[in-house]
């Protein structure tokens, strides 16, 4: 069983928004290695790819869409418990 934090969950949430790791650090108020950091240990415990980067930001993987549908769904679970 992979067991993932919140807070890690919290800033995959924000790059997938901003689609950026630098404005989702921004957007979090913590530096962008951080965000950088947090994503690479996603991968890393997933074993899978969540992005595609390029000079123009972050594209989500289908890895990525399929994460973010059941992590919106578990923080709902959670707001509502």
């Amino acid at each position: 069983m992979v067991e993932l934090r919140l807070r890690d969950l919290r800033v995959f949430f924000a790059v997938m928004q901003t689609g950026s790791l630098t404005k989702a650090a921004q957007h979090l108020r913590v530096s962008h290695p951080a965000v950088s950091q947090v994503i690479a240990d996603l991968e890393h415990t997933l074993g899978i790819k969540l992005f595609d980067r390029s000079s123009r930001g972050v594209e989500p993987t289908p890895y990525a869409r399929a994460l973010l549908a059941r992590g919106r769904a578990a923080f709902d679970e959670l707001r509502q418990g």
